[in-house]
């Protein structure tokens, strides 16, 4: 049975945060909103003297580098996955806060070396690091929330426009292919019968229609390769771990992340990326 989201915002899905280009040139963007803030408005009568300018955009650049560490070595090293539906609003929040406390060390430190260390105290410190968190996180929380809500807006739409085609889908044995397509040396099938493919290391769980019920394989490739050999097919990638045959939706819904795709005789649902949905919506509306 599909899982319904629950109605406290921080506890529901929002958008993933994976370590990628766009995660990095957000972190680029903050860094520049400090290094002009800084230098435009000297805030709280900060006078940075005559380098001004190196001292500001250095304040810019620690805030850029601990917040990109941050992000690389909590999802490489640690494996703290950003995204599915265990990341939520509330995770999205403390997530922000980590980084804020971070940042606020890094550059006490960076502070402190530019005025000679003449303020390196436990006392000043707390003074920075605490009010700078709590005060930041105010404006994050509203702007995760706001974020949570257009894009459960927009993907709830998108659910909306496939609905119309929920139920056409039987688990009647559907047309077949003329020729079976030979996933791996030992395991072939027709590509008309395949629900989905999850990546799974190096692996691939393989669901696909059976005599009308759902039978599962798991075969040693990679979604990649699957991908490649099903090209022609109804088969489409929809996510970075899931390839799914839009020939068999019976309907979608959304949430912050993405879709929520129903199968034919599937009991669990797929999961589809933000950036896939238009392609996939596109594919399924023709």
């Amino acid at each position: 049975m599909p899982a319904t989201f629950p109605s406290n915002p921080l506890k529901r899905p929002f958008p993933d945060r994976e370590f990628d280009r766009g995660l990095i040139m957000g972190h680029l963007r903050t860094a520049i909103f400090i290094f002009a803030a800084l230098y435009v408005l000297r805030p709280f009568g900060m006078d940075f003297g005559p380098n001004a300018f190196a001292i500001c955009l250095g304040y810019g650049l620690v805030t850029f580098l601990v917040a990109v560490t941050y992000s690389y070595v909590t999802e490489q090293v640690f494996g703290w996955h950003r995204c599915g539906p265990n990341w939520t609003l509330g995770k999205w929040i403390l997530d922000c806060a980590a980084v804020l406390l971070l940042i606020s060390l890094a550059n006490f430190i960076y502070h402190n070396f530019t005025v000679g260390w003449g303020a390196f105290s436990w006392v000043v410190l707390v003074g920075v690091t605490v009010p700078t968190v709590l005060i930041g996180l105010f404006p994050i929380a509203m702007s995760g929330v706001l974020i949570q809500m257009q894009a459960e807006r927009n993907n709830q739409r998108a659910a909306g426009s496939l609905a119309r085609f929920g139920g056409l889908s039987t688990p009647a044995t559907p047309p077949t292919h003329t020729e079976l397509v030979s996933l791996t040396e030992e395991f072939a099938l027709d590509p008309a019968t395949l629900l989905f493919c999850e990546s799974r290391q190096n692996y691939v769980r393989v669901l696909y229609l059976d005599g009308g019920a759902a039978r599962e394989e798991t075969i040693r490739t990679t979604l990649s390769a699957l991908e490649e050999k099903l090209v022609g097919t109804t088969v489409r990638r929809c996510h970075r771990s899931y390839l799914v045959n839009t020939a068999h939706v019976t309907s979608a819904r959304g949430n912050a992340q993405g879709l929520r795709l129903n199968l034919v005789a599937a009991e669990e649902e797929v999961p589809v990326s933000r950036r896939f949905v238009a392609g996939l919506r596109e594919e399924v509306l023709g």
